[in-house]
């Protein structure tokens, strides 16, 4: 049985970091009036219209650690990219514009990138919270191929960039 839920997450993972995964997304407003994207999307939907001012203003005014970004350089080279987050959480609008920014330095493609939006129960439309084990958000979950080399939740215990560094360092 342990097998077979291995090798049912690893399809899933496969699926998911292939850049096959199909955009799946509602937008949704929940009970407190917040915007809630819920499924599978891709950054032109927080970019797109002014449904998520905040992703722009992020993105725009973050400043990286460049000489730490150029030294992640030589390490991103196959990375993929899990970002589970929730449109309507403080930690997902100030983390997420960071981390993509960062991703874009690194020439990181899109294709590599797989975003997943949640509600406030942290659960996603399919089965990648329950197979990530997703308890908050964001949480970002770095891979080479379909191995995990790590992930930051929520918040980097340092730096975004200092963080992925060490986590690509392994």
């Amino acid at each position: 049985m342990r097998d077979r839920i291995t090798a049912v997450m690893t399809g899933l993972m496969l699926l998911l970091l292939s850049g096959c995964a199909a955009e799946t997304y509602t937008i949704v407003t929940d009970q407190t009036g917040a915007t809630v994207i819920q499924g599978t999307f891709t950054r032109s939907v927080l970019e797109e219209g002014e449904t998520f001012p905040w992703f722009r203003t992020n993105y725009t005014e973050y400043r990286m650690d460049s000489v730490t970004v150029e030294q992640m350089r030589p390490l991103a080279k196959e990375l993929r990219v899990l970002i589970v987050a929730g449109t309507w959480c403080g930690d997902s609008k100030r983390e997420v514009p960071k981390q993509l920014k960062i991703l874009d330095a690194l020439g990181v493609p899109e294709d590599r990138i797989t975003m997943v939006g949640v509600d406030r129960t942290k659960r996603s439309t399919d089965s990648t919270t329950q197979l990530n084990r997703i308890q908050m958000v964001p949480t970002t979950i770095f891979f080479r191929g379909t191995q995990e080399i790590g992930r930051i939740v929520e918040y980097p215990h340092e730096s975004q960039e200092k963080d992925l560094l060490k986590l690509l360092s392994y």
